[in-house]
């Protein structure tokens, strides 16, 4: 009977561990990072009309605002001069009218035209906004680009060939993130990535997660908003995918994130930008209700892509979303009162020069 005390105590010891740690991605626990240096960014409000918009994008020499309760959904501004600028796609335009607008998933030049990537669940695949061809013709012009044929319930996609796809997609039942790469109208490889163990699909939000695809390395971030880490995956060596977290400490694990009351689950990461060497994450570390209506504002994570912490940046200003010119090394962000701040990043020593 003794034997069989020690041996449920023993269980429930390692239960608890296993259910504490809940390594949910790729079953590995996250390396915990230190950031060793802190530096507080001086901002310029630049005088850009950024009414009703939600969130910006930096692409070529452009700053492209969202603006999806404007009537055109799209807002280009040069960075140039931060006068020239051209609003586009109007409402009840493009692929099934645009009824979930998101920001671009990519953009790329070809033939000397710049071109926005959108994924479309009407269109089943892939496709093209000729952003240089509709501004010169002043229509909207469209492009079809890579079918997905019948993947469902598709998170992200992103082209890494002309007929090569990366797909993150939800599996509904288990409640779990599959990452697969789609070529020549088929699966070629596939990996569940996050494991989530949850039961009830009400709570599959908790897996909400902020990614970002490097195209040149073919690595896929993905910072998560209720778990306190941010994800890299190598798309062309699975097993050397890891996980970083900040706060290794006190992270909760996704069950007691699952117990907490809404208005106070905690928001980790909010936002996600990359360049070529670095992945760019803001940090809120709040509960829902004070990141909604407090003045606090996050912090910038920055590490590279092995994982490796470089620096924290701190702004004045509360931003909401942020992305980053690497032609100019220059962060532009946004604030909850739709001001945009531009910083410069040649300041900071680690950041200087990069243009990456």
């Amino acid at each position: 009977m003794k034997s069989l005390s020690y041996l449920y105590l023993i269980m429930l010891i390692v239960f608890g561990c296993n259910n504490k740690n809940n390594n949910i991605f790729k079953k590995i626990q996250p390396n915990n990072i230190i950031f060793e240096k802190t530096y507080e960014l001086k901002g310029e409000e630049l005088e850009i009309d950024a009414f009703v918009s939600n969130n910006l994008i930096i692409f070529d020499t452009l700053i492209i605002l969202v603006t999806p309760q404007s009537e055109t959904l799209y807002h280009a501004i040069s960075t140039n001069d931060y006068n020239w600028d051209k609003k586009f796609i109007r409402k009840g335009e493009g692929p099934n009218e645009f009824q979930n607008v998101l920001k671009p998933l990519s953009y790329e030049k070809k033939d000397n035209d710049l071109l926005l990537t959108f994924y479309d669940k009407a269109r089943e695949g892939l496709f093209h906004y000729n952003l240089t061809q509709s501004f010169n013709q002043g229509i909207d012009i469209f492009q079809d680009t890579i079918s997905l044929g019948e993947t469902t319930e598709i998170y992200r996609a992103y082209k890494i060939t002309d007929n090569k796809v990366f797909i993150d997609n939800l599996d509904f039942i288990n409640l779990n993130q599959i990452y697969s790469v789609y070529e020549d109208k088929k699966i070629i490889s596939t990996d569940t990535a996050l494991v989530s163990g949850l039961i009830n699909q009400s709570d599959s939000y908790i897996m909400t997660t902020i990614t970002s695809f490097n195209e040149n390395k073919l690595k896929y971030a993905g910072a998560m908003m209720f778990m306190d880490q941010i994800n890299i995956y190598d798309i062309n060596n699975p097993n050397n995918s890891l996980a970083i977290t900040a706060n290794n400490n006190n992270r909760p694990s996704i069950n007691e994130v699952s117990k907490t009351l809404m208005p106070y689950k905690n928001e980790f990461y909010v936002d996600l930008r990359q360049t070529d060497s670095y992945i760019f994450g803001l940090y809120a570390n709040q509960s829902r209700k004070e990141w909604a209506t407090g003045d606090n504002p996050g912090v910038i994570h920055i590490i590279d892509w092995e994982g490796n912490p470089i620096c924290k940046l701190k702004t004045k200003e509360k931003l909401i979303h942020f992305d980053i010119d690497s032609n100019s090394n220059t962060l532009y962000g946004m604030t909850e009162k739709e001001e945009i701040i531009k910083y410069n990043l040649d300041e900071i020593s680690e950041l200087a020069q990069s243009g990456k």
